[in-house]
């Protein structure tokens, strides 16, 4: 990749991607550095999902994805689509936006989870746009919660989740957007499952949640989120979970950016469903290297 810069965390900064007014420049770089981590989070989520489901006798479900840019998590759970699938829809550059917009239309008119609905967050407003536009996500805001209460409008379209979810997103945004996100909720009491790299801490969300009567776990295992773009990336990382005490050796070492899941409910929930037994097959998921 040319051009590389780094951002204060020393990831590569790829700000240019982030909210352009349609989707192919981020697949077709993210496919590059083979970022994966939405295909990791997929059946966990499914199974909360439906832990979520079977807990309030509910079959209509709410889910909020911070940080969604493009909906990547709403193709996923609610289209049943794969991160694969994505990369070949929109590999190639399209100059004809309208075309393109109406291809997506098509494709997701028809929902596989069609009881299940996905609100994205995220400041990138043109992604949102285009996300909600295309049918990948039901609703879409994007205020940036880290500076601003949500708005009136904001507030109508994220009320009542079922379960708050982040694929990577965490580390940028803090416990001030997930408690403004809980905060809108507070008669649902929704679940969270956040994807965090071992680079951020979660500390302040655990803390957070807690004093709402929240219990938060970390599932045993790692997630592989995408390759490092560059070995001056790799060393920035390597060097900042030193500096942490995260012992990196047959992880982050071999090229990967790993996450680990912490998952968080109210206590009540935590103690009556065991969250080995929500993710059954998952709780022991270790990263293959």
């Amino acid at each position: 990749m040319e051009n590389i810069s780094y951002d204060v965390t020393g990831k590569i900064n790829l700000n240019n991607i982030y909210n352009n007014p349609e989707p192919t420049a981020y697949f077709s770089t993210l496919s590059r550095l083979g970022y994966r981590i939405p295909q990791e989070a997929k059946p966990r989520f499914q199974r909360l999902i439906e832990a979520r489901r079977s807990a309030t006798e509910s079959e209509p479900a709410k889910v909020i994805d911070l940080g969604c840019s493009y909906g990547i998590n709403g193709a996923l759970l609610k289209y049943g689509r794969s991160m694969d699938e994505l990369y070949r829809l929109y590999g190639a550059g399209n100059d004809d936006v309208e075309a393109l917009l109406q291809r997506d239309r098509d494709l997701y008119a028809e929902p596989a989870d069609a009881a299940l609905k996905i609100v994205g967050v995220d400041p990138a407003d043109r992604a949102i746009a285009y996300a909600v536009d295309a049918g990948m996500l039901d609703a879409g805001v994007a205020t940036d919660l880290e500076k601003s209460d949500p708005t009136p409008e904001d507030t109508a379209a994220i009320e009542n989740a079922d379960l708050i979810i982040s694929t990577g997103c965490v580390g940028y945004v803090t416990e001030t957007s997930l408690e403004r996100l809980l905060e809108t909720s507070l008669d649902s009491r929704p679940w969270m499952a956040h994807f965090v790299l071992r680079m951020f801490d979660f500390g302040g969300p655990e803390e957070m949640l807690g004093r709402h009567g929240y219990v938060t776990e970390k599932l045993e295992g790692l997630f592989r989120q995408r390759r490092f773009a560059s070995a001056e990336e790799r060393q920035h990382v390597l060097d900042n979970l030193r500096r942490l005490g995260i012992d990196a050796t047959g992880a982050e070492e071999t090229g990967w950016y790993l996450a680990e899941l912490h998952v968080a409910r109210p206590e009540e929930v935590a103690k009556s469903m065991p969250l080995g037994e929500v993710l059954s097959g998952s709780a022991r998921q270790v990263v293959e290297i």
